[in-house]
């Protein structure tokens, strides 16, 4: 005869279960909260850049009526921009940031100041979010680039960078050298 087992039946969680189960919950929600935060930091970034992208056309402009990249802010007028969301202001600079010997005639710089205290205390000091670097061509075009900013201490990470920076990036990276980059996406 067959004696049936219910001497030892378990009812309820085991310890074990008891600990386990709401760890892998507690993991789940902050991977969640992770991705969810770095979405956030990249919309705004995304945001900053769209902004940086539009002065652009000023410095455009003032490069088709003089013959040579400004020499300063206040021959763009830079002081007239809005800032929104994290962009506090635009910084801008003959040649290229970080190197001296960069022809300031052909090549200007606009970095993007930001406040990103609102991401957290790992974003509290970063002060600098990405360049745009203008290089004026033999045939008086100009291509810009959009890359991170590696000069400046307190600066945005590359991880943070939208796709068309990125993307300018890949692609110098993947070109035979003979091109500084790709030009962005007109807005």
């Amino acid at each position: 005869m067959i004696e049936v087992r219910t001497r030892y039946r378990q009812r309820g969680f085991t310890t074990s279960e008891m600990i386990v189960y709401p760890m892998i919950v507690v993991t789940l929600i902050a991977v969640a909260y992770g991705y969810l935060h770095n979405s956030k930091v990249d919309d705004a970034v995304s945001a900053a850049v769209d902004l940086g992208l539009e002065q652009k056309v000023i410095i455009e402009e003032y490069f088709d009526t003089y013959g040579e990249m400004p020499q300063s802010e206040a021959d763009i007028n830079l002081s007239s921009i809005r800032p929104e969301g994290i962009l506090t202001g635009m910084d801008y600079r003959a040649g290229e940031l970080g190197v001296p010997a960069a022809d300031k005639s052909r090549i200007g710089t606009l970095r993007a100041l930001v406040d990103m205290t609102e991401f957290g205390l790992r974003f509290e000091d970063i002060e600098s979010g990405f360049l745009l670097i203008a290089r004026a061509q033999d045939d008086d075009t100009i291509k810009w680039d959009c890359v991170a900013d590696g000069v400046t201490a307190d600066a945005l990470g590359n991880r943070y960078l939208p796709e068309t920076c990125k993307k300018a990036k890949d692609d110098e990276d993947e070109g035979d050298g003979e091109d500084e980059g790709e030009e962005l996406e007109e807005l």
